[in-house]
């Protein structure tokens, strides 16, 4: 083991977050929408609550708003003293303060995704009303970013409820100035994303040239991949709990496999797919489980020409967690230039200490393998100025 610091001065964070301000949708929403929009209010014991459509959250408890920003707190208990005010830092929100947390980083650049984008989708199962509550989100974030560019990155939250709004605000946000988009791991189709109902958004994201990436969130509770275990079942409000969150990876894969099941690399060969926030080891045993499947007389079930190996290597990048000190034996195999690394500032499930943990990760590595890492492979794939 090297003595020498590593320098991970100009890392990209490929997966940062912002904490949307609670009056955004009020002033972001169109009119017609306006008297739906998303807000904080406080119920009868103090405690802050969400509502959508203008009904309370039944998914995220009372409190929780006040700690989504708690990233290195002692603990995130809610309370009625940690409100979304007391509890976002300003970095969370305002352009020039996140910019100066980079600075203090040491960090280049960050791509930058939702939070309350990330809770209120497992509840709106109504498609416009969906797409309005994006729409609004995405005018915001590249409002937010346009007052840093080559600094701060916006990414699109494009739902999937109904595939035509979707393709319809994939192409408005881009042109806006989104650098890509983000779908969750469920649909309210019941539709796998990689089925042919949505061919239409996976070509409309090839003929633009940007990535999608699933990103894990809440999900209804009936599609919920905990419902094996009755006692482990997420109950509403969804409990945030150790369980929840070491195995939320599981809906991830479900969602990234329907990709090779039905062929969306074959269909879509520029087609670009992204894992994220869902550690990134296992993709090594996913890649040799898929091409050994694949290999037998199952490949006949799947639209794939070439093994599942040949289409990530040409298509497809995940993003690791800096805490994975496993990944560093894994990346000369799958391949350096297949990774990013992601913060997930400010959320509480991860350490602030992730510019030190991201130094461990990449201390193995040769430099070049350093270099793809930090930020060559996602200023590559997001074609960041």
């Amino acid at each position: 083991m090297s003595t020498t610091p590593v320098d991970t001065t100009n890392a990209i964070d490929a997966d940062g977050h912002v904490l949307e301000p609670p009056d955004l949708w009020l002033n972001y929403l169109e009119d017609r929408y306006r008297d739906r929009a998303i807000r904080i209010e406080t119920d009868e014991n103090g405690y802050e609550i969400y509502l959508w459509d203008n009904k309370p959250s039944q998914l995220v408890q009372p409190g929780f708003a006040g700690i989504l920003g708690a990233m290195g707190a002692p603990d995130i208990l809610p309370s009625v003293e940690r409100t979304w005010e007391t509890g976002s830092p300003l970095a969370a929100y305002d352009a020039a303060a996140r910019v100066k947390h980079c600075d203090e980083q040491g960090l280049a650049a960050a791509v930058l995704y939702p939070t309350t984008g990330l809770l209120w989708e497992a509840e709106v199962s109504d498609p416009e009303l969906s797409i309005a509550y994006a729409r609004a989100y995405n005018r915001w974030i590249v409002d937010m970013c346009s007052e840093a560019p080559n600094r701060l990155y916006a990414i699109a939250h494009i739902p999937l409820a109904d595939v035509d709004l979707a393709v319809d605000e994939l192409q408005r946000a881009v042109k806006a100035g989104c650098k890509g988009a983000m779908v969750l791991p469920f649909t309210w189709t019941k539709k796998a994303h990689g089925h042919p109902y949505y061919d239409k958004l996976w070509a409309t994201a090839q003929d633009l040239d940007v990535p999608i990436a699933l990103h894990p969130s809440f999900e209804p509770l009936q599609f919920s991949q905990f419902g094996r275990f009755e006692e482990l079942m997420p109950k509403a409000p969804i409990d945030f709990s150790f369980y929840f969150d070491v195995l939320v990876v599981q809906a991830m894969q479900q969602a990234f496999v329907s990709l090779f099941n039905y062929g969306v690399f074959e269909k879509f060969p520029k087609v670009k797919a992204v894992v994220l926030e869902s550690q990134a080891g296992w993709i090594g045993q996913l890649l040799d489980r898929m091409d050994a499947v694949w290999e037998g007389p199952l490949k006949a079930t799947t639209e794939l020409k070439h093994p599942p190996r040949f289409y990530f290597d040409r298509q497809c990048w995940i993003s690791a967690d800096p805490d994975e000190r496993a990944l560093s034996n894994l990346i000369d195999y799958v391949g350096a230039d297949k990774f990013f690394w992601a913060s997930d500032f400010p959320h509480p499930d991860h350490t602030e200490r992730y510019m030190e943990r991201l130094a461990g990760l990449i201390e193995p590595l040769g430099q070049a393998s350093r270099d793809k890492v930090m930020h060559e492979n996602v200023t590559a794939v997001y074609k960041l100025d």
